[in-house]
């Protein structure tokens, strides 16, 4: 299966590339991702990624259940009854209240409320192909709602409106495994690292494992979303890949000896282990491993699909061009009954003949009916364009658009 990742069509990872410039994606990989902190500086007038406003109407018309939406003070612990009422639905007036004395916002998914952060991190997660998550946090000027510690996964902190202090402490365990809670009992903070300040547009990325704390500034309230990056570990594959290998090799599938847990008996299969080891490692075979997380990644892999509705209330004609929706993700499978077309997780069989228009929609990233070749009629293209516009692969370009 050839899967591609169209975001990528340039060979650059362009949405990751807007976050950390000024610095190079290149230099940013090879000296920061897992490695250390950088802050990426922007013009103060960049439009926020999220506004008050927005986040006033999020919090404000829409229902919201606990723990999706959340308080927290690094200064005094808030009990979950003071804001959360029947079926886990948080009451905003008494949540409000809490925040006016110092507790933070904070909303997880944000990506699944405002159309711009959803649209980045379904860029991200095709660029980079791994999952993406943002999460709102709204703190009062003067407070800070999480006290010192790290995360599991690598984040970007995006400064949207206010101005946040970050301490960042000698890490004491670098770069742990997915899911690892901290905790604050075992893992106290190493000595001050650096202290940083994020304003509006600023972007501070921190990679996982490494301890720090933030305070809002006094004057104003601070907003910030922040991007969860869920990087598949090579652990994960080294994992599947003996998965694998033990259902291809009968001799792995076999039992233990009886009394191996004695140890008067266990002490003679070290050696055994060993070999078992060594059959897997020339057994390993890249090509399923990859394929299984491929098919992992586009089954949870999210859409963006903003004027779908409108494409398919006024339908394409042939003077009409066409875009790639931005993040999908994409394979066509050539099979002895045609062609298997893949859109997001989402299958569909189409005629051995169509294959070499299918690839060429899917090379460019804008297009007209004339650009898919002459294996279709005109009329077999449109019908192919608008099939393709209603399994969310396609968009229809306005007049302004195409131009």
């Amino acid at each position: 299966m050839t899967i591609q990742f169209l975001s990528r069509s340039t060979g650059s990872f362009e949405a990751l590339a807007s976050l950390v410039a000024p610095v190079s994606v290149e230099t940013f990989l090879s000296d920061y991702w897992e490695r250390a902190p950088l802050l990426a500086r922007r013009p103060a007038e960049t439009r926020p990624l999220a506004t008050l406003a927005e986040i006033d109407a999020v919090l404000s018309t829409e229902r919201h259940v606990h723990p999706n939406l959340s308080l927290v003070d690094a200064a005094k612990e808030v009990d979950e009854d003071e804001y959360v009422v029947a079926e886990h639905a948080v009451d905003m007036a008494r949540a409000l209240k809490r925040f006016n004395q110092g507790a933070t916002f904070v909303l997880n998914r944000l990506d699944e409320h405002l159309v711009q952060v959803r649209d980045l991190c379904v860029k991200l997660e095709a660029e980079l192909g791994l999952g993406v998550q943002a999460n709102m946090y709204l703190t009062p000027a003067g407070s800070q709602g999480f006290p010192t510690h790290f995360d599991s996964h690598d984040v970007i902190i995006i400064q949207c409106v206010g101005r946040k202090t970050w301490r960042l402490y000698d890490t004491p365990r670098g770069l742990p495994m997915r899911g690892e809670r901290f905790d604050r009992a075992t893992t106290p903070a190493g000595p001050l690292s650096a202290t940083l300040e994020t304003g509006p547009g600023d972007a501070l990325y921190i990679p996982r494992g490494l301890m720090h704390d933030a305070l809002a500034d006094s004057s104003e309230a601070s907003l910030h979303v922040t991007l969860g990056f869920h990087a598949v570990r090579w652990s994960e594959v080294v994992l599947e890949a003996v998965a694998q290998a033990c259902v291809d090799d009968p001799a792995l599938r076999r039992g233990v000896p009886f009394g191996a847990l004695h140890d008067e008996r266990a002490a003679g299969l070290e050696a055994t282990l060993r070999e078992h080891l060594e059959r897997v490692i020339r057994a390993v075979k890249w090509a399923p491993v990859h394929a299984k997380l491929v098919d992992d990644f586009a089954q949870e892999h999210r859409e963006s699909l903003g004027g779908m509705l409108l494409d398919a209330a006024r339908p394409a004609r042939e003077d009409s061009s066409f875009a790639v929706r931005a993040g999908v993700v994409v394979s066509v499978e050539p099979t002895d009954n045609g062609v298997v077309l893949t859109v997001n997780g989402r299958s569909t069989r189409w005629p051995a003949h169509a294959e070499s228009t299918l690839r060429r929609a899917f090379e460019r990233r804008r297009f007209t009916l004339a650009d898919l070749g002459e294996e279709l009629d005109v009329a077999g293209r449109l019908t192919l364009a608008r099939k393709l516009v209603l399994e969310g692969a396609l968009r229809v370009l306005s007049s302004s658009e195409a131009r």
